[in-house]
Protein backbone atom coordinates (compact mmCIF):
# COMPACT_ATOMS: atom_id res chain seq x y z
CA UNK A 1 0.00 0.00 0.00
CA UNK A 2 3.04 2.38 -0.23
CA UNK A 3 4.88 4.33 3.29
CA UNK A 4 2.99 6.65 5.37
CA UNK A 5 5.74 9.35 5.36
CA UNK A 6 6.20 9.49 1.14
CA UNK A 7 1.91 9.43 0.67
CA UNK A 8 1.87 12.13 3.33
CA UNK A 9 3.96 14.79 1.29
CA UNK A 10 3.03 13.23 -1.85
CA UNK A 11 -0.97 13.92 -1.36
CA UNK A 12 -1.05 16.73 1.22
CA UNK A 13 2.70 18.38 1.34
CA UNK A 14 3.14 17.98 4.48
CA UNK A 15 7.07 16.64 5.53
CA UNK A 16 6.23 15.31 8.79
CA UNK A 17 2.87 13.97 11.00
CA UNK A 18 1.36 15.47 13.67
CA UNK A 19 1.60 13.71 17.09
CA UNK A 20 -0.92 10.94 16.56
CA UNK A 21 -1.65 10.92 13.24
CA UNK A 22 0.99 8.56 11.65
CA UNK A 23 -0.21 6.01 14.95
CA UNK A 24 -3.95 6.26 13.66
CA UNK A 25 -2.88 6.45 10.11
CA UNK A 26 -1.12 3.26 10.10
CA UNK A 27 -3.77 1.40 12.04
CA UNK A 28 -6.38 1.87 9.06
CA UNK A 29 -4.48 0.86 6.71
CA UNK A 30 -3.84 -2.19 8.77
CA UNK A 31 -7.32 -2.57 8.59
CA UNK A 32 -7.67 -2.02 12.53
CA UNK A 33 -10.46 -0.01 14.45
CA UNK A 34 -9.20 3.17 15.60
CA UNK A 35 -10.45 5.70 18.13
CA UNK A 36 -8.96 8.91 17.94
CA UNK A 37 -9.47 11.81 20.27
CA UNK A 38 -7.40 15.17 19.19
CA UNK A 39 -8.22 18.63 19.89
CA UNK A 40 -9.70 20.63 17.00
CA UNK A 41 -7.57 21.85 14.70
CA UNK A 42 -4.93 19.13 15.75
CA UNK A 43 -5.23 17.28 12.32
CA UNK A 44 -8.31 14.69 12.90
CA UNK A 45 -9.57 14.31 9.02
CA UNK A 46 -6.10 13.20 8.12
CA UNK A 47 -6.14 10.23 10.27
CA UNK A 48 -8.33 8.57 8.05
CA UNK A 49 -7.90 10.73 4.70
CA UNK A 50 -4.45 9.35 3.96
CA UNK A 51 -5.36 5.83 4.56
CA UNK A 52 -8.36 6.20 2.12
CA UNK A 53 -5.97 7.33 -0.53
CA UNK A 54 -3.19 4.44 -0.05
CA UNK A 55 -5.75 2.04 0.46
CA UNK A 56 -7.29 -0.08 -2.76
CA UNK A 57 -11.00 -0.52 -1.20
CA UNK A 58 -13.65 2.25 -0.73
CA UNK A 59 -13.70 4.65 2.61
CA UNK A 60 -17.03 6.02 3.70
CA UNK A 61 -17.25 8.79 5.77
CA UNK A 62 -20.45 9.51 8.04
CA UNK A 63 -20.54 13.27 8.81
CA UNK A 64 -23.17 14.86 10.63
CA UNK A 65 -23.63 17.95 8.79
CA UNK A 66 -24.14 18.77 5.29
CA UNK A 67 -22.02 22.04 5.22
CA UNK A 68 -19.20 19.85 6.77
CA UNK A 69 -19.48 17.31 4.06
CA UNK A 70 -19.15 19.92 1.66
CA UNK A 71 -16.07 21.27 3.10
CA UNK A 72 -14.24 18.24 3.54
CA UNK A 73 -14.81 17.32 -0.17
CA UNK A 74 -13.91 20.65 -1.42
CA UNK A 75 -10.80 20.14 0.32
CA UNK A 76 -10.05 16.84 -0.50
CA UNK A 77 -10.51 18.04 -4.02
CA UNK A 78 -7.40 20.24 -4.16
CA UNK A 79 -5.32 17.48 -3.38
CA UNK A 80 -6.85 14.41 -4.83
CA UNK A 81 -9.03 15.67 -7.66
CA UNK A 82 -12.15 13.42 -8.46
CA UNK A 83 -11.25 10.54 -5.35
CA UNK A 84 -13.80 12.36 -3.29
CA UNK A 85 -17.72 12.17 -3.19
CA UNK A 86 -20.98 12.95 -1.03
CA UNK A 87 -24.42 11.66 -0.45
CA UNK A 88 -26.83 14.07 0.90
CA UNK A 89 -30.36 15.34 0.58
CA UNK A 90 -29.29 18.79 -0.40
CA UNK A 91 -28.27 17.41 -3.61
CA UNK A 92 -30.52 15.74 -6.54
CA UNK A 93 -31.61 11.87 -7.11
CA UNK A 94 -29.32 11.70 -10.01
CA UNK A 95 -26.55 13.18 -8.39
CA UNK A 96 -26.53 10.80 -5.61
CA UNK A 97 -26.98 8.33 -7.91
CA UNK A 98 -24.00 9.13 -10.25
CA UNK A 99 -21.89 9.43 -6.85
CA UNK A 100 -22.97 6.37 -5.46
CA UNK A 101 -22.33 4.22 -9.09
CA UNK A 102 -18.72 5.98 -9.28
CA UNK A 103 -18.15 4.24 -5.29
CA UNK A 104 -19.15 1.21 -7.05
CA UNK A 105 -16.91 1.45 -9.99
CA UNK A 106 -14.26 2.23 -7.49
CA UNK A 107 -13.50 5.50 -9.06
CA UNK A 108 -14.47 6.92 -5.82
CA UNK A 109 -11.82 6.91 -2.21
CA UNK A 110 -14.01 9.15 -0.05
CA UNK A 111 -17.79 8.60 0.22
CA UNK A 112 -19.34 11.32 2.73
CA UNK A 113 -22.70 10.20 3.62
CA UNK A 114 -25.17 11.81 6.27
CA UNK A 115 -26.14 9.34 9.30
CA UNK A 116 -29.85 9.25 8.20
CA UNK A 117 -28.54 7.47 5.42
CA UNK A 118 -28.12 4.24 6.57
CA UNK A 119 -31.92 3.54 7.39
CA UNK A 120 -32.71 3.63 3.56
CA UNK A 121 -32.94 -0.24 2.16
CA UNK A 122 -32.23 0.88 -1.33
CA UNK A 123 -29.24 2.49 0.04
CA UNK A 124 -27.88 0.19 1.87
CA UNK A 125 -28.21 -2.69 -0.77
CA UNK A 126 -26.57 -0.11 -3.45
CA UNK A 127 -23.49 0.47 -1.09
CA UNK A 128 -23.33 -3.27 -0.06
CA UNK A 129 -21.85 -3.64 -3.70
CA UNK A 130 -18.85 -1.20 -3.53
CA UNK A 131 -15.91 -3.45 -2.19
CA UNK A 132 -15.70 -1.21 1.81
CA UNK A 133 -12.62 -1.12 4.17
CA UNK A 134 -13.15 2.14 6.42
CA UNK A 135 -15.82 3.31 7.79
CA UNK A 136 -15.36 6.24 9.73
CA UNK A 137 -17.51 7.83 11.95
CA UNK A 138 -16.96 11.49 12.45
CA UNK A 139 -18.16 13.49 15.23
CA UNK A 140 -18.29 10.36 16.78
CA UNK A 141 -19.60 11.75 20.46
CA UNK A 142 -22.84 11.75 18.19
CA UNK A 143 -22.60 8.05 18.75
CA UNK A 144 -22.99 8.56 22.44
CA UNK A 145 -25.81 9.01 24.85
CA UNK A 146 -23.42 10.94 27.14
CA UNK A 147 -22.11 13.35 24.24
CA UNK A 148 -23.44 16.68 24.39
CA UNK A 149 -24.93 16.15 20.54
CA UNK A 150 -26.85 13.17 20.98
CA UNK A 151 -27.86 12.13 18.05
CA UNK A 152 -30.47 8.85 17.29
CA UNK A 153 -29.39 8.55 13.70
CA UNK A 154 -25.77 7.63 14.80
CA UNK A 155 -26.92 4.45 16.77
CA UNK A 156 -27.57 1.87 13.44
CA UNK A 157 -24.13 2.81 12.39
CA UNK A 158 -22.61 -0.14 14.11
CA UNK A 159 -24.96 -2.79 12.39
CA UNK A 160 -24.48 -0.75 9.22
CA UNK A 161 -21.36 -1.25 9.32
CA UNK A 162 -20.74 -4.65 9.91
CA UNK A 163 -23.36 -5.63 7.34
CA UNK A 164 -21.95 -3.61 4.30
CA UNK A 165 -18.55 -5.52 5.07
CA UNK A 166 -16.29 -2.90 6.26
CA UNK A 167 -13.18 -3.79 7.48
CA UNK A 168 -12.63 -1.44 10.07
CA UNK A 169 -14.42 1.13 11.73
CA UNK A 170 -12.59 4.27 12.58
CA UNK A 171 -14.30 6.55 15.22
CA UNK A 172 -13.32 10.65 15.69
CA UNK A 173 -13.90 13.30 18.02
CA UNK A 174 -12.49 16.47 18.95
CA UNK A 175 -15.16 16.42 22.40
CA UNK A 176 -14.89 12.84 24.46
CA UNK A 177 -15.00 12.46 28.53
CA UNK A 178 -13.27 9.15 29.36
CA UNK A 179 -16.98 8.02 29.91
CA UNK A 180 -17.91 9.31 26.15
CA UNK A 181 -14.86 7.46 24.86
CA UNK A 182 -15.91 4.57 26.72
CA UNK A 183 -19.21 4.53 25.23
CA UNK A 184 -18.51 5.27 22.20
CA UNK A 185 -16.84 2.30 21.79
CA UNK A 186 -18.90 0.10 23.25
CA UNK A 187 -21.78 1.59 21.22
CA UNK A 188 -20.03 0.94 17.81
CA UNK A 189 -18.55 -2.46 18.58
CA UNK A 190 -14.83 -1.56 17.83
CA UNK A 191 -12.67 -4.04 18.24
CA UNK A 192 -9.28 -4.09 20.01
CA UNK A 193 -9.17 -0.53 18.82
CA UNK A 194 -5.78 1.22 18.07
CA UNK A 195 -6.95 4.42 21.17
CA UNK A 196 -5.21 7.49 19.54
CA UNK A 197 -5.61 10.75 22.30
CA UNK A 198 -3.04 13.31 21.88
CA UNK A 199 -4.27 15.25 25.06
CA UNK A 200 -6.72 18.66 25.01
CA UNK A 201 -4.33 20.98 25.50
CA UNK A 202 -3.93 24.15 23.32
CA UNK A 203 -0.58 25.61 24.41
CA UNK A 204 -1.80 28.74 22.34
CA UNK A 205 -4.75 29.50 23.67
CA UNK A 206 -5.85 31.97 26.29
CA UNK A 207 -8.98 31.04 27.95
CA UNK A 208 -10.96 33.46 30.10
CA UNK A 209 -14.11 33.93 31.76
CA UNK A 210 -15.58 37.72 32.56
CA UNK A 211 -18.81 37.58 34.74
CA UNK A 212 -20.73 40.85 33.44
CA UNK A 213 -23.47 42.54 35.33
CA UNK A 214 -25.63 43.58 32.54
CA UNK A 215 -26.47 43.77 28.89
CA UNK A 216 -24.80 46.94 28.15
CA UNK A 217 -21.86 45.60 30.01
CA UNK A 218 -21.57 42.55 28.15
CA UNK A 219 -21.58 44.47 24.69
CA UNK A 220 -19.16 47.05 25.79
CA UNK A 221 -16.63 44.36 26.68
CA UNK A 222 -17.14 42.50 23.38
CA UNK A 223 -16.64 45.90 21.75
CA UNK A 224 -13.18 46.14 23.93
CA UNK A 225 -11.96 42.76 23.43
CA UNK A 226 -12.21 43.44 19.58
CA UNK A 227 -11.45 46.89 19.28
CA UNK A 228 -7.48 46.01 18.63
CA UNK A 229 -7.18 44.64 15.11
CA UNK A 230 -4.89 42.39 16.24
CA UNK A 231 -7.81 40.71 17.98
CA UNK A 232 -8.86 40.31 14.24
CA UNK A 233 -10.41 37.73 12.53
CA UNK A 234 -12.63 36.88 15.21
CA UNK A 235 -15.85 34.55 15.20
CA UNK A 236 -18.61 35.72 18.44
CA UNK A 237 -20.74 33.09 19.33
CA UNK A 238 -24.46 35.02 20.07
CA UNK A 239 -26.97 32.47 21.11
CA UNK A 240 -29.82 33.18 19.00
CA UNK A 241 -30.69 34.56 15.57
CA UNK A 242 -31.69 37.85 16.66
CA UNK A 243 -28.68 38.51 18.65
CA UNK A 244 -26.63 37.54 15.43
CA UNK A 245 -28.14 40.07 13.44
CA UNK A 246 -27.71 43.17 16.15
CA UNK A 247 -24.71 42.59 17.32
CA UNK A 248 -22.92 42.19 14.07
CA UNK A 249 -24.66 45.80 13.36
CA UNK A 250 -23.81 46.89 16.45
CA UNK A 251 -20.09 45.64 15.78
CA UNK A 252 -19.99 46.78 12.25
CA UNK A 253 -20.69 50.94 13.42
CA UNK A 254 -18.77 50.73 16.53
CA UNK A 255 -15.69 48.92 15.03
CA UNK A 256 -15.60 50.14 11.52
CA UNK A 257 -14.54 46.79 10.41
CA UNK A 258 -16.78 44.63 8.18
CA UNK A 259 -19.02 42.42 10.62
CA UNK A 260 -21.53 39.48 9.15
CA UNK A 261 -24.07 37.60 10.54
CA UNK A 262 -24.61 33.87 10.46
CA UNK A 263 -27.33 31.63 11.44
CA UNK A 264 -29.34 28.99 10.26
CA UNK A 265 -32.57 30.97 9.30
CA UNK A 266 -30.44 32.39 6.58
CA UNK A 267 -31.16 31.32 3.07
CA UNK A 268 -28.36 28.42 1.78
CA UNK A 269 -27.00 30.95 -0.90
CA UNK A 270 -26.65 33.91 1.98
CA UNK A 271 -25.08 31.50 4.56
CA UNK A 272 -22.45 30.42 1.86
CA UNK A 273 -21.77 34.18 0.94
CA UNK A 274 -21.33 35.04 4.97
CA UNK A 275 -19.00 31.90 5.14
CA UNK A 276 -16.90 32.82 2.19
CA UNK A 277 -16.75 36.37 2.88
CA UNK A 278 -14.87 35.03 6.37
CA UNK A 279 -13.25 32.72 4.53
CA UNK A 280 -11.25 34.85 2.13
CA UNK A 281 -10.66 37.76 5.17
CA UNK A 282 -13.60 40.58 3.36
CA UNK A 283 -15.02 40.49 6.91
CA UNK A 284 -12.98 40.14 9.78
CA UNK A 285 -15.67 39.14 12.64
CA UNK A 286 -18.38 36.68 11.63
CA UNK A 287 -21.63 36.52 14.26
CA UNK A 288 -22.71 33.46 14.36
CA UNK A 289 -25.32 30.77 16.45
CA UNK A 290 -23.62 27.20 16.77
CA UNK A 291 -24.34 26.61 13.31
CA UNK A 292 -21.43 27.92 12.30
CA UNK A 293 -17.58 26.33 12.27
CA UNK A 294 -18.14 22.80 12.23
CA UNK A 295 -15.54 21.82 9.27
CA UNK A 296 -14.30 25.89 9.03
CA UNK A 297 -10.57 25.51 8.58
CA UNK A 298 -10.15 29.19 8.84
CA UNK A 299 -6.30 28.85 10.77
CA UNK A 300 -6.47 32.83 11.52
CA UNK A 301 -8.58 33.11 13.80
CA UNK A 302 -7.25 35.21 16.67
CA UNK A 303 -10.53 35.62 18.88
CA UNK A 304 -13.36 33.45 19.93
CA UNK A 305 -15.71 35.20 21.85
CA UNK A 306 -19.04 33.56 23.51
CA UNK A 307 -21.66 36.39 23.95
CA UNK A 308 -23.12 33.46 26.37
CA UNK A 309 -22.94 30.64 28.50
CA UNK A 310 -23.09 27.31 26.02
CA UNK A 311 -25.13 24.63 27.41
CA UNK A 312 -22.33 22.21 28.07
CA UNK A 313 -18.25 22.66 28.54
CA UNK A 314 -18.05 20.18 25.51
CA UNK A 315 -19.41 22.59 23.00
CA UNK A 316 -17.76 25.43 24.99
CA UNK A 317 -13.88 23.60 23.75
CA UNK A 318 -14.85 23.04 20.09
CA UNK A 319 -15.69 26.13 19.68
CA UNK A 320 -13.55 28.03 21.37
CA UNK A 321 -10.45 25.59 19.44
CA UNK A 322 -11.72 27.01 16.71
CA UNK A 323 -9.11 30.36 17.57
CA UNK A 324 -5.36 29.82 17.34
CA UNK A 325 -5.02 26.37 14.12
CA UNK A 326 -2.32 27.85 12.72
CA UNK A 327 -0.42 27.52 16.22
CA UNK A 328 0.08 31.07 17.04
CA UNK A 329 -1.43 33.00 19.91
CA UNK A 330 -4.95 33.62 20.02
CA UNK A 331 -7.65 34.00 23.04
CA UNK A 332 -11.30 32.60 23.74
CA UNK A 333 -13.34 34.69 25.67
CA UNK A 334 -16.38 33.66 27.31
CA UNK A 335 -18.96 36.46 28.77
CA UNK A 336 -21.05 35.43 31.47
CA UNK A 337 -24.10 36.88 32.74
CA UNK A 338 -26.77 35.81 35.84
CA UNK A 339 -29.24 35.29 33.11
CA UNK A 340 -27.57 32.76 31.40
CA UNK A 341 -27.90 30.23 34.09
CA UNK A 342 -32.25 31.34 34.21
CA UNK A 343 -31.58 30.35 30.95
CA UNK A 344 -30.10 27.23 30.79
CA UNK A 345 -32.67 26.00 33.39
CA UNK A 346 -35.18 26.90 31.11
CA UNK A 347 -34.25 25.58 27.98
CA UNK A 348 -33.72 21.94 29.90
CA UNK A 349 -37.24 22.12 31.52
CA UNK A 350 -38.54 23.07 28.09
CA UNK A 351 -36.34 19.85 26.50
CA UNK A 352 -37.73 17.77 28.75
CA UNK A 353 -39.86 14.67 27.57
CA UNK A 354 -43.39 14.16 29.35
CA UNK A 355 -44.41 10.25 29.15
CA UNK A 356 -47.53 10.96 28.05
CA UNK A 357 -45.81 12.76 24.37
CA UNK A 358 -44.20 9.18 24.27
CA UNK A 359 -47.48 7.50 23.79
CA UNK A 360 -48.96 10.02 21.74
CA UNK A 361 -46.56 9.58 19.13
CA UNK A 362 -46.48 5.93 19.17
CA UNK A 363 -49.63 6.07 18.67
CA UNK A 364 -50.06 8.78 15.81
CA UNK A 365 -46.98 6.40 13.84
CA UNK A 366 -49.11 3.67 14.75
CA UNK A 367 -52.15 4.49 13.20
CA UNK A 368 -50.80 6.43 10.31
CA UNK A 369 -48.57 3.19 9.65
CA UNK A 370 -49.39 1.39 6.26
CA UNK A 371 -47.72 -1.77 5.42
CA UNK A 372 -45.45 -0.88 8.49
CA UNK A 373 -44.43 2.10 6.87
CA UNK A 374 -45.54 5.78 8.37
CA UNK A 375 -45.06 9.04 6.90
CA UNK A 376 -46.70 12.22 8.57
CA UNK A 377 -46.27 15.31 8.78
CA UNK A 378 -44.65 17.22 11.70
CA UNK A 379 -47.39 19.87 12.04
CA UNK A 380 -50.25 16.84 13.10
CA UNK A 381 -47.90 16.05 16.00
CA UNK A 382 -46.67 19.34 16.66
CA UNK A 383 -47.92 23.09 16.73
CA UNK A 384 -44.37 24.66 16.81
CA UNK A 385 -40.95 24.62 16.64
CA UNK A 386 -39.73 23.79 20.52
CA UNK A 387 -42.61 20.71 20.41
CA UNK A 388 -41.61 19.58 17.06
CA UNK A 389 -38.03 19.53 18.35
CA UNK A 390 -39.55 17.46 21.69
CA UNK A 391 -41.45 15.11 19.00
CA UNK A 392 -37.59 15.00 16.92
CA UNK A 393 -36.59 13.06 20.65
CA UNK A 394 -39.49 10.93 21.23
CA UNK A 395 -38.47 9.02 17.99
CA UNK A 396 -35.10 8.73 19.23
CA UNK A 397 -36.15 7.44 22.59
CA UNK A 398 -38.42 5.11 20.23
CA UNK A 399 -35.50 4.16 18.05
CA UNK A 400 -33.89 2.94 21.87
CA UNK A 401 -36.94 0.99 22.68
CA UNK A 402 -37.24 -0.79 19.28
CA UNK A 403 -40.57 0.79 17.97
CA UNK A 404 -39.14 1.89 14.82
CA UNK A 405 -36.96 2.56 12.47
CA UNK A 406 -36.59 6.37 10.82
CA UNK A 407 -35.93 7.00 7.42
CA UNK A 408 -34.87 10.19 5.48
CA UNK A 409 -37.19 13.00 5.69
CA UNK A 410 -37.50 16.44 5.00
CA UNK A 411 -37.29 18.56 8.29
CA UNK A 412 -41.03 18.82 8.50
CA UNK A 413 -42.32 15.15 8.08
CA UNK A 414 -40.83 12.20 10.19
CA UNK A 415 -41.26 8.97 8.15
CA UNK A 416 -39.88 5.12 8.82
CA UNK A 417 -40.64 1.68 9.63
CA UNK A 418 -42.65 0.38 12.52
CA UNK A 419 -41.32 -2.56 13.93
CA UNK A 420 -43.62 -3.47 16.79
CA UNK A 421 -46.20 -1.64 18.97
CA UNK A 422 -45.04 0.35 22.18
CA UNK A 423 -45.68 -2.89 24.15
CA UNK A 424 -44.43 -2.58 28.17
CA UNK A 425 -40.91 -3.30 28.16
CA UNK A 426 -40.58 -0.89 24.97
CA UNK A 427 -42.31 1.77 26.81
CA UNK A 428 -39.77 1.28 30.02
CA UNK A 429 -37.13 1.32 27.36
CA UNK A 430 -37.98 4.70 25.76
CA UNK A 431 -39.09 5.83 29.11
CA UNK A 432 -35.23 4.87 30.70
CA UNK A 433 -33.33 6.80 27.51
CA UNK A 434 -35.82 9.98 28.00
CA UNK A 435 -34.41 10.09 31.21
CA UNK A 436 -31.07 9.85 30.51
CA UNK A 437 -31.15 12.47 28.02
CA UNK A 438 -32.45 14.78 31.18
CA UNK A 439 -29.98 13.55 33.26
CA UNK A 440 -27.33 14.19 30.95
CA UNK A 441 -28.19 17.78 30.43
CA UNK A 442 -28.28 18.76 34.17
CA UNK A 443 -25.11 17.12 33.85
CA UNK A 444 -23.62 19.23 31.88
CA UNK A 445 -25.23 22.33 33.18
CA UNK A 446 -23.31 21.79 36.31
CA UNK A 447 -20.34 20.89 35.01
CA UNK A 448 -20.04 24.38 32.11
CA UNK A 449 -20.95 26.44 35.58
CA UNK A 450 -18.60 24.77 37.66
CA UNK A 451 -15.98 26.31 35.19
CA UNK A 452 -18.07 29.75 35.10
CA UNK A 453 -17.70 30.13 38.75
CA UNK A 454 -14.24 28.75 39.34
CA UNK A 455 -11.30 30.55 40.55
CA UNK A 456 -8.80 28.27 39.28
CA UNK A 457 -6.90 27.89 35.87
CA UNK A 458 -9.14 28.04 33.29
CA UNK A 459 -6.77 25.51 31.20
CA UNK A 460 -7.02 23.13 33.90
CA UNK A 461 -10.23 23.21 34.47
CA UNK A 462 -10.68 22.30 30.86
CA UNK A 463 -8.15 19.31 30.55
CA UNK A 464 -9.68 17.71 33.80
CA UNK A 465 -12.92 17.96 32.35
CA UNK A 466 -11.82 15.65 29.65
CA UNK A 467 -9.74 13.16 31.60
CA UNK A 468 -6.30 14.43 30.80
CA UNK A 469 -3.95 14.61 33.91
CA UNK A 470 -1.09 16.53 31.92
CA UNK A 471 0.22 19.91 33.88
CA UNK A 472 -1.16 22.87 31.21
CA UNK A 473 1.09 24.72 29.03
CA UNK A 474 1.67 28.24 30.04
CA UNK A 475 -0.36 30.38 27.65
CA UNK A 476 0.98 33.59 26.40
CA UNK A 477 1.84 36.38 29.04
CA UNK A 478 -0.42 35.56 31.66
CA UNK A 479 -1.54 33.10 33.82
CA UNK A 480 -5.21 31.37 32.50
CA UNK A 481 -6.61 32.57 35.85
CA UNK A 482 -6.05 36.53 34.92
CA UNK A 483 -9.42 36.99 33.98
CA UNK A 484 -9.42 40.55 33.91
CA UNK A 485 -5.80 40.88 32.27
CA UNK A 486 -7.39 38.77 29.57
CA UNK A 487 -10.39 41.08 28.76
CA UNK A 488 -9.82 44.31 30.51
CA UNK A 489 -12.46 46.73 30.44
CA UNK A 490 -12.77 50.23 31.42
CA UNK A 491 -12.79 51.15 34.63
CA UNK A 492 -16.55 53.51 34.51
CA UNK A 493 -18.14 50.09 32.71
CA UNK A 494 -17.33 48.28 36.13
CA UNK A 495 -19.51 51.35 38.25
CA UNK A 496 -22.10 51.40 35.08
CA UNK A 497 -21.99 47.79 34.99
CA UNK A 498 -23.82 47.64 38.70
CA UNK A 499 -25.73 50.34 37.76
CA UNK A 500 -27.57 48.59 35.50
CA UNK A 501 -27.82 45.28 37.08
CA UNK A 502 -29.53 47.27 40.53
CA UNK A 503 -32.15 48.63 37.60
CA UNK A 504 -32.84 45.34 35.98
CA UNK A 505 -33.20 43.46 38.83
CA UNK A 506 -35.44 45.77 40.65
CA UNK A 507 -37.89 45.93 37.26
CA UNK A 508 -37.71 42.11 36.49
CA UNK A 509 -38.09 40.68 40.01
CA UNK A 510 -41.89 39.60 40.54
CA UNK A 511 -42.64 40.07 43.80
CA UNK A 512 -41.36 43.61 44.35
CA UNK A 513 -37.80 43.34 46.35
CA UNK A 514 -36.33 45.63 48.83
CA UNK A 515 -32.59 46.62 49.25
CA UNK A 516 -31.20 43.91 51.06
CA UNK A 517 -32.85 41.23 48.79
CA UNK A 518 -31.30 43.03 45.38
CA UNK A 519 -27.94 42.64 47.02
CA UNK A 520 -28.26 38.79 47.65
CA UNK A 521 -29.44 38.06 44.03
CA UNK A 522 -26.35 40.51 42.80
CA UNK A 523 -24.35 38.66 45.23
CA UNK A 524 -25.59 35.15 44.00
CA UNK A 525 -27.58 34.14 46.94
CA UNK A 526 -29.40 31.11 47.93
CA UNK A 527 -31.64 31.41 50.29
CA UNK A 528 -35.30 29.83 50.66
CA UNK A 529 -37.19 32.96 49.43
CA UNK A 530 -34.87 33.75 46.68
CA UNK A 531 -34.94 30.21 44.72
CA UNK A 532 -38.65 29.54 45.69
CA UNK A 533 -39.46 33.12 43.58
CA UNK A 534 -36.79 32.04 40.58
CA UNK A 535 -34.89 35.11 41.56
CA UNK A 536 -31.63 32.72 40.71
CA UNK A 537 -32.58 33.46 37.05
CA UNK A 538 -32.93 37.48 36.84
CA UNK A 539 -30.20 39.28 35.04
CA UNK A 540 -27.25 40.01 37.27
CA UNK A 541 -27.97 36.55 39.59
CA UNK A 542 -24.27 36.27 40.88
CA UNK A 543 -22.83 38.70 38.44
CA UNK A 544 -21.23 40.62 41.43
CA UNK A 545 -20.19 37.74 44.07
CA UNK A 546 -16.80 39.65 43.78
CA UNK A 547 -18.23 42.46 45.67
CA UNK A 548 -19.03 42.67 49.33
CA UNK A 549 -22.62 42.88 50.23
CA UNK A 550 -21.85 46.55 51.89
CA UNK A 551 -20.17 47.75 48.61
CA UNK A 552 -23.05 46.23 46.95
CA UNK A 553 -25.81 48.11 49.63
CA UNK A 554 -23.61 51.58 49.20
CA UNK A 555 -24.63 51.59 45.65
CA UNK A 556 -28.10 50.46 45.92
CA UNK A 557 -28.56 53.69 48.39
CA UNK A 558 -26.75 56.05 46.20
CA UNK A 559 -28.86 55.14 43.08
CA UNK A 560 -31.97 55.91 45.64
CA UNK A 561 -30.23 59.23 46.41
CA UNK A 562 -29.79 60.29 43.19
CA UNK A 563 -33.24 59.25 42.47
CA UNK A 564 -32.59 56.82 39.51
CA UNK A 565 -34.37 54.33 42.19
CA UNK A 566 -37.35 54.67 44.54
CA UNK A 567 -38.85 53.16 47.36
CA UNK A 568 -42.81 52.72 48.18
CA UNK A 569 -42.15 52.88 51.72
CA UNK A 570 -44.30 51.12 54.47
CA UNK A 571 -43.35 48.47 57.28
CA UNK A 572 -41.97 46.46 53.75
CA UNK A 573 -40.64 49.14 51.36
CA UNK A 574 -40.32 47.81 47.88
CA UNK A 575 -37.86 49.03 45.39
CA UNK A 576 -38.95 50.41 42.12
CA UNK A 577 -36.96 52.05 38.77
CA UNK A 578 -38.17 55.72 38.54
Amino acid sequence: MGDLDTALEQWFGFEQFRPGQKEAASAALAGRDVLVVMPTGAGKSLCYQLPALMRPDLTVVVSPLVSLMADQVHALERVAPGRAALVNAQQDLSANREALARARAGEVKLLYVAPERFSSPGFLEGLREAPLGLFVVDEAHCVSQWGHDFRPDYFRLADAARWLGAQAIVASTATATPEVAKDIAVRLRLRDPVRVATGFDRPNLSFAVVRCGSRADKHRRLVAALSDPAARPAIVYAGTRANCVRTADALRDELGCDAVAYHAGLERGARAAVQRRFMDGEAEIVVATNAFGMGIDKADVRTVVHESVPASLEAYYQEAGRAGRDGLPARALLLAEGRDKGLHVFFIQRAEVPPELIERVAERLGFSAMDGRYDVPLSELAADSDEQDRVRAVVGHLVSGGVVQPAPAPMDRLRGRLLKPLDRAARAAARTSAGEGARVRWRQYRSIWAFVEGGGCRREAVLRHFGDTAPPAPAGPCCDACDASLAPAPAAAVVHGLDDAIVEVVRAARPGVGRTRVVEILRGGRSKALLRNSWDGLPGYGAFDHLTSNEVLTRVDELLAEGTLRSTGGAYPMLRAA
